[in-house]
């Protein structure tokens, strides 16, 4: 604990009134309505009463710059405001100042182990989805502007080197999943992105950090939902969102990106409806903004799948919509330049998108289609790519099950097995647990399957 009196001393503000107008000039302050006075501030200190959220984050910011380093609401009240984890980062909020506070406090959550525990039980918030939709498409939002702090200054060498650690952390979760590094990716994030998101810039700096920092948060919470910590995702997913929307065009349609990122979490947990939405959001977003064209496929596709499961609980109509979606992407993804793809949509290629076509192809009932569009995507696949191998892989074995053949069933998901064993994924065991029980458990190629299951991944599946 280091509390307030002992941080205002080591920044030598001196008299309270000093205090009061570092706080009320602010442009957090001007951004949240918040003003002090000194017999306010002397109340804060000796403890008399504590702020209301809206200033004491202004507080933690102004002695962050005036000390240089990074601060945390619970760096100051550790009581009074840490037990708040259920409603953090969890609005898309109008103010770019207070979502850098939010995402800081986020970050700050996520290197206490206490409240990461917290975090990581939290489920995915369903009304927290229309109003980040809301705020998002229709709402009065701020982009980022050039500003001056006592913090340090931020350059392009800054983003670069972002951009290149994120891009390195991408490559380690599709070879081996999300629960190998996140937390270095959390912990890079917390120690150098999130003060840099507090210094000063150009308008031109300023952009490119938001949009590099949109993408890592992305991949934070992406790594979170392959670990099945679905509260803590989606809490990233929004705030991705909102810094993606403060960047502009540097963004080059990574909004839609999230979006469908969000859409795929939304109907991993049953939120169908909810995933739909999302997805079309998307669309939004590529009408609006400069995309390419696997940001549009990738928008299709996740529309196709939300129309698939919509279908499977009863929606009749909704085939037909899937079946448009999966033409309206293929015919998108046939138009494109992988060459002319942002870095964070390059792995939705050929092989991704026949991955997609054939999971929805399946739960909308055309197994037989299916089939050689598994196969495309199987045989496409990369090697480092390891995760996503695994998985069509346990597809290709779950639709040789619907059609009957258990024992080409069988065959590829022994396949998956080796592969299996060397990725730290939730998802993956989950999956796996699925298509073992799908089999009929008292057949004796099934049995032999699953002690040799047993031998080798025991602490998996």
């Amino acid at each position: 604990m280091i509390g307030l009196a002992r941080l205002y001393a080591e920044a030598g503000f001196g008299k309270h009134e000093s205090f009061a107008a570092a706080v009320n000039s602010h442009p957090l302050a001007r951004e949240s309505g918040v003003s002090v006075s000194r017999v306010s501030i002397g109340r804060y200190l000796s403890r008399t009463t504590v702020p209301d959220l809206a200033v004491g984050r202004v507080i933690v910011a102004v002695l962050a710059a005036r000390l240089g380093r990074p601060l945390t609401l619970n760096d100051v009240w550790p009581v009074t405001f840490a037990p708040a984890v259920s409603d953090l980062a969890l609005r898309y909020e109008r103010s770019l100042p207070v979502t850098v506070e939010c995402v800081a406090e986020l970050l700050a959550c996520e290197v206490d182990h206490a409240r990461a525990r917290a975090l990581a039980a939290l489920d995915f918030a369903s009304p927290a989805v229309s109003e980040a939709i809301t705020g998002w498409r229709y709402g009065l939002v701020d982009s980022v502007t050039g500003r001056q702090t006592e913090s340090r200054d931020v350059t392009h060498r800054h983003v670069a080197q972002i951009r290149e650690t994120c891009a390195w952390f991408s490559g380690l979760d599709h070879a081996r999943g999300g629960g190998l590094v996140r937390s270095a990716v959390t912990t890079y994030l917390h120690d150098h992105v999130a003060p840099l998101l507090r210094g000063s810039y150009t308008d031109a700096v300023g952009c490119s950090l938001f949009a590099v920092a949109a993408e890592m948060l992305q991949l934070a919470g992406w790594m979170a939902y392959d670990l099945e910590r679905h509260g803590l995702a989606q809490r990233y997913y929004i705030q991705a969102l909102r810094l993606a929307k403060a960047s502009g065009t540097e963004s080059r349609g990574f909004d839609a990106f999230v979006l469908v990122r969000l859409s795929q979490q939304a109907l991993n947990r049953d939120h169908a409806d909810e995933a739909l939405y999302l997805a079309r959001a998307a669309h939004d977003d590529i009408a609006l903004s400069t995309t390419t064209p696997a940001v549009r496929a990738l928008a299709y596709a996740a529309e196709a799948r939300a129309c698939a499961r919509l279908y499977e609980k009863g929606d009749t109509h909704a085939a037909t919509a899937c079946r448009q979606a999966l033409l309206a992407a293929e015919r998108e993804l046939d138009a494109g330049d992988p060459g002319g793809e942002p870095a964070w949509i390059g792995y939705f290629d050929p092989p991704e998108l026949a991955a997609e076509l054939a999971h929805s192809l399946v739960v909308i009932g055309d197994t037989t289609a299916a089939l050689p569009h598994l196969d495309a995507a199987l045989t496409g696949k990369s090697t480092d790519r390891a995760r996503d191998r695994l998985f069509c892989q346990l597809n290709l074995a779950a639709a040789h099950l619907k059609t009957g053949d258990l024992d080409a069933a069988l065959a590829v998901a022994e396949q998956a097995l080796p592969i299996a064993g060397t990725i730290s994924s939730t998802r993956v065991r989950s999956r796996f647990r699925s298509f073992r029980r799908s089999l009929p458990a008292k057949e004796p190629r099934v049995v032999a399957f699953n002690e040799r299951v047993h031998d080798e991944l025991a602490g998996v599946a």
